[in-house]
């Protein structure tokens, strides 16, 4: 399918292309492929600096093994890293790099563009009514379940406000959203169907930093993971800041790490409602926090705002460090110190 041509102030058309295979792995073209995956240095970042624990290892081994399902890596054989993964948003991530798709390369050096001029621009597929199919060749050569060989990208978007946009205190970046959907399905088909259901990635940029060619470095960015029978995962990402990764688990009907191997009271089900992992790369610690039956916001009435609710302190997400279930020191990640 060809592009046919921008439309005013938002250059998205339809993008239809055919791969030998949607895995992704290093390669000499593209010695860095795994390195821009969008879980790379927190699969490796967890690893414990002293591995003598082994029940701090077996609670790694299972965040890693959770966080494979969602974006299918085959591990490294040392087990700390992985070699290879296969999922649409590191696919989209790469082709974005890569340069290679006209339409895509229209809607980057557009948003350049009106960075240079100091006025706010989009690129939308979305709203252009552009659709976005990748298809695997090997996968249809090999009549795999539907979304094993076809990724359909309901939303692909670059937005670019410059300071003060809107009347707001808007400061100059770009922010791009990544949307992935999976497609229906009859019942007796669904369980051929690869673990994940859709993903939902955005990222920040600064504007004065911004490229067309090549990976842009975000400075922020999240990406939420659902999937068929393993709950869901959402990874935050702060590159500039805290310089933290923060992943969030959501899996109420099966465990997924078992804290009680840690001296931690679980509830009976075995599956906390909130678990948060969170890396922090400046001090090199992991730290683990979990709650269950606490809601995310609880009453805080005032005379003038009887309504006003406030953050609950015992949710897993709003915990302080000193919360943390459990904690150890990691291996130093090279650039995110």
């Amino acid at each position: 399918m060809e592009d046919t041509g921008p439309t005013a102030f938002n250059p998205a058309t339809d993008v239809d292309l055919t791969f030998s295979s949607f895995d992704l792995e290093d390669t000499e073209r593209a010695p860095d492929t795994i390195a821009h995956t969008r879980f790379d240095d927190f699969y490796r970042g967890i690893e414990p600096a002293n591995g003598d624990n082994a029940d701090i290892g077996e609670t790694t081994t299972d965040i890693r093994s959770h966080i494979d399902a969602f974006i299918r890596a085959t591990p490294a054989e040392d087990g700390k890293s992985f070699s290879k993964v296969r999922n649409p948003l590191d696919l989209m991530n790469q082709v974005i790099a890569s340069g290679e798709v006209l339409n895509f390369q229209d809607g980057r050096k557009y948003i350049a563009d009106r960075i240079a001029s100091g006025l706010a621009g989009t690129y939308n597929s979305r709203g252009n009514g552009a659709a976005i199919r990748f298809t695997d060749q090997a996968a249809v050569l090999e009549n795999a379940a539907l979304n094993d060989k076809i990724w359909i990208y309901p939303t692909l978007d670059w937005r670019y406000l410059p300071d003060g946009a809107e009347g707001g205190d808007v400061q100059e970046k770009v922010y791009r959203t990544i949307q992935y959907v999976s497609r229906s399905v009859d019942p007796e088909d669904e369980s051929a169907q690869p673990e994940l259901v859709s993903v939902l990635a955005g990222s920040r940029f600064g504007a004065n930093d911004f490229v067309t060619l090549g990976y842009n470095a975000p400075e922020f960015a999240t990406a939420d993971y659902l999937s068929r029978t393993a709950g869901s995962i959402e990874l935050r990402q702060d590159f500039v800041t805290d310089k933290t990764d923060t992943l969030f688990i959501k899996s109420p009907d099966k465990q997924v790490l078992d804290l009680s191997r840690h001296g931690v009271n679980e509830p009976a089900d075995g599956s906390p409602d909130c678990l948060r992992v969170e890396l922090d790369y400046s001090m090199q610690i992991v730290r683990i926090f979990s709650s269950d039956g606490e809601p995310s916001m609880i009453p805080a009435p005032t005379p003038d705002d009887p309504d006003k609710t406030e953050n609950n302190p015992d949710y897993c997400s709003h915990q302080v460090d000193g919360d943390a279930s459990i904690s150890w020191a990691t291996v130093a990640i090279p650039g995110r110190q």
